[in-house]
């Protein structure tokens, strides 16, 4: 009873002592593990935001080339049939518009020049005619989603391209078009006699091929449940994470517009394309990593205060127990008149060392005294 009452007590403060120990250090670097979750999501959001920024770059630069060179294209072929001015009210897909006249041939649902023009460059041409303060299109390969040419409408009157237009400047960049991004190039048609206001407007374009950004996106996840997407530039959801929890395109536009709380949501704006990378992640994906990580940490302490916990034990028992074990077992049969029982050499130079000494030599004297007593009786 006394051995084990002390082998507690001499366990119980080393226990406690490492109990705390481990348990501060899970503590401090589950805060340490906190940071440490933020910065990589944050890093990760920026390193993915970086190779889409990169990728829209260099898609535009590429296209924005095809696109100077196929203006050339149409501008050339179109000034070799003649000077261009109005003509009278034409019916263009169903709508009353003045009529754009090249060398004295009507180009209002004429689309010789535009198809030729993209059977070399391919993408798609169109000619617009003035209309007022608006711009008709009158001959175009740009086709509506039934298939039919988007011959009748009008150039974005709240669009980035017809203040240019109407100040007779050219525009080249990125535009929606009947709801799909184009890289584009607009230049003003002017008549000879008139070389400050556009009768009408010169342009081609390329549907965005945004595949390769696309990829990206669909495999982008951020923790466990985060998203990155694409909106363009009316908010229309345009590419989304396809892995993580948050899969759903009505719960992402609802999480990127609201911000709900709960939730860290950044916005960056894509240049010269209108679109904006958002990028967010429930703070519970956090938390779920911090807990994670704290119980991996305090498993690997309590193994630790298990393994502190057995040396300390095999030393106390080696070193002090056992010893104290022995000595009391000599002390029990000294006190009941056994003589014989010698003390193991013990060669600690501690408390118990030199009190294993001292009952040796308390033994060794009484046992020579009752020998001597023995003989003196005889």
């Amino acid at each position: 009873m006394f051995l084990h009452s002390l082998r507690v007590r001499l366990l119980l403060p080393v226990l406690a002592l490492v109990l705390i120990a481990v348990l501060a250090l899970t503590v401090v670097l589950a805060i340490v593990q906190a940071r440490h979750v933020r910065a990589d999501a944050a890093q990760s959001i920026e390193r993915r935001t970086l190779a889409l920024q990169s990728l829209f770059g260099v898609t535009r630069s590429i296209m924005l080339d095809r696109t100077h060179d196929a203006m050339r294209l149409l501008r050339s072929e179109g000034r070799k049939l003649g000077p261009a001015s109005l003509g009278g009210r034409v019916t263009v897909g169903g709508r009353a518009s003045n009529d754009l006249v090249l060398g004295g041939v009507s180009q209002a649902n004429n689309f010789a020049l535009v198809d030729s023009v993209t059977a070399i460059a391919q993408g798609t041409a169109t000619l617009f005619a003035r209309d007022g303060e608006d711009f008709v299109r009158v001959a175009t390969n740009v086709r509506k989603d039934d298939g039919s040419r988007a011959i009748g409408t009008q150039l974005d009157p709240l669009g980035q391209v017809i203040g240019q237009m109407r100040k007779g400047e050219n525009f080249y960049g990125v535009v929606d078009i009947l709801g799909t991004p184009y890289v584009t190039g607009y230049e003003p048609i002017f008549a000879d006699s008139d070389a400050r206001r556009a009768i009408g407007v010169w342009y081609v374009g390329y549907k965005t091929d945004l595949q390769a950004l696309s990829e990206v996106v669909d495999a982008s996840q951020v923790l466990d449940s985060g998203f990155i997407a694409v909106f363009d530039s009316k908010d229309k959801l345009r590419f989304h994470s396809k892995t993580g929890a948050t899969v759903d395109p009505a719960q992402i536009a609802r999480i990127a517009q609201e911000t709900p709380e709960g939730w860290v949501v950044s916005r960056e704006e894509v240049p010269n394309w209108g679109f904006t990378l958002v990028s967010a992640y429930p703070k519970s994906d956090v938390d779920k990593a911090i807990v994670r990580q704290s119980l991996w940490i305090g498993g690997i302490g309590l193994l630790v205060c298990a393994l502190i916990l057995g040396l300390q034990w095999g030393l106390i028992w080696s070193r002090v127990l056992k010893p104290i074990q022995h000595l009391t077992t000599v002390a029990e049969e000294l006190s009941v008149g056994k003589w014989g029982h010698t003390i193991e050499e013990t060669e600690l130079k501690d408390e118990i060392g030199k009190l294993a000494r001292a009952i040796s030599r308390l033994s060794y004297s009484v046992r020579v005294a009752m020998e001597r007593l023995a003989k003196l009786s005889r």
